[in-house]
């Protein structure tokens, strides 16, 4: 099961750090900025230092749960292959880590209440102005929907030989101005979100992911119940833009 997880996670290429907890109430930090871009400005002698304050959010973390239960009969368990039910418990594994990406997404999407907008469809200029739009921090992730996922790659900017011949060979997409293309099916149309993952988002875990087991002998069924509780909390928000188009 843990192997699905990671071989389905994606979370590590979005997730700045990750801090475990023991209970289910946790309120992270921000970084408050002011409206000011975070730089080491020149100090004079014996004057001020810039401050950057760092305090508690006001609000705690929310928390997901997520899990499936695995049952399975007497006759499955005895003549049946252990290799089938270690695929089963990877597949249990895939689903959870991709719930645990659409938490992450919807924090992440929380951060702003409006970005750039493109008036017509999704253009090559319209992503140099997403990429632009970064102080700071560096467009290092893109989150994309399936359908602007093949609009990007359809972009005649996006059609070099070199690279095409990469994409036939492994699978790897072209990546638009060196930020990873993430796809999922489930990330809204029409809406991009890019970030900085090296300090865009913490994740907040309660625990590791349990497992429990138990048998109903009258009807000789054996069962597995697999969770995990995991909440996301953006740092700065200057490292996630959005770009919506029509």
């Amino acid at each position: 099961m843990r192997q699905g997880m990671e071989q389905a996670d994606v979370l590590q290429k979005i997730v700045a750090t990750t801090t475990v907890i023991d209970g289910m109430d946790y309120r992270a930090i921000e970084s408050v900025e002011n409206g000011e871009r975070l730089t080491a400005a020149e100090v004079a002698e014996g004057a001020s230092l810039p401050t950057t304050t760092v305090q508690v959010k006001d609000t705690l973390t929310e928390m997901h749960k997520r899990g499936r239960m695995l049952v399975a009969s007497y006759e499955a368990v005895k003549f049946q292959k252990l290799d089938l039910f270690t695929v089963t418990l990877r597949q249990i594994g895939n689903c959870i880590a991709e719930g645990q990406l659409l938490d992450a997404y919807a924090a992440l999407i929380g951060v702003h209440d409006s970005g750039i907008t493109l008036e017509g469809g999704l253009t090559y200029a319209g992503l140099v102005d997403l990429w632009n739009a970064f102080e700071g921090f560096n467009m290092t992730t893109l989150l994309v929907s399936a359908r602007d996922t093949a609009s990007i790659l359809k972009m005649t900017e996006m059609q070099d030989a070199i690279a095409g011949n990469d994409f036939h060979a492994t699978g790897r997409v072209v990546t638009p101005l060196g930020a990873e293309l993430i796809k999922h099916k489930m990330f809204p149309d029409n809406t991009i979100l890019a970030l900085d993952r090296t300090c865009a988002l913490e994740k907040v875990q309660a625990g590791d992911v349990v497992t429990d087991f138990d048998k109903l002998i009258d009807r000789q069924l054996e069962r597995a119940s697999i969770t995990a509780i995991a909440g996301f909390s953006p740092i700065f928000s200057g490292a996630v833009q959005m770009l919506t188009h029509a």
